[in-house]
């Protein structure tokens, strides 16, 4: 009888144990839409969220950038901040966003690296990632009805920065 009391003192210790660290992760990642009527700027909120707090190195992928998301990164440069833009080859972006891309890959501190293979955008820091479809355009993505993905778990984060580091050629891979 006192060996299954000592069992289960340890088990409910255990469980304790892994409802914690459930609790831990939960929140870590979270999945919202965004767009339409009632969440018109959710994405557009996160992302100017995500660019303001970086405090080392901005990752980003997107097939196309608008004037005010260049806006946004070049004050993010300002501060310091480095960028690494992963984007589509110049030619396959409309002409509108041409002279945006010029400029970015004119502006000091910030990295443009083509990758034809571009189709998504993803945004992230070592703390945080935001997913979803569409461009770094803001109109666009106040417009579009998307499943946006805000990931927060470290370890999910380091797999993000893996699949980040595959679409870059192989001399920038770490």
């Amino acid at each position: 009888m006192l060996q299954l009391r000592i069992e289960n003192k340890k088990l409910r210790a255990q469980i304790t144990d892994l409802e914690k660290k459930i609790m831990t992760l939960v929140g870590m990642v979270d999945i919202e839409s965004s767009g339409g009527a009632e969440k018109k700027n959710v994405l557009n909120d996160l992302l100017i969220n995500l660019i303001n707090s970086t405090n080392d190195q901005l990752n980003i992928i997107t097939p196309r950038i608008d004037s005010f998301y260049a806006k946004e990164l070049k004050r993010a440069v300002e501060r310091g901040i480095p960028v690494l833009l992963i984007t589509n080859d110049r030619s396959d972006i409309p002409k509108s966003y041409m002279p945006i891309y010029d400029d970015l890959k004119l502006t000091q501190g910030i990295s443009v690296i083509n990758n034809p293979n571009v189709k998504f955008l993803l945004v992230f820091n070592t703390d945080q990632a935001v997913y979803a479809g569409g461009s770094l355009d803001k109109e666009e993505l106040s417009k579009s009805i998307l499943i946006v993905t805000k990931i927060q778990e470290k370890t999910k984060l380091r797999m993000i920065a893996e699949i980040f580091s595959l679409m870059l050629p192989t001399f920038m891979r770490k």
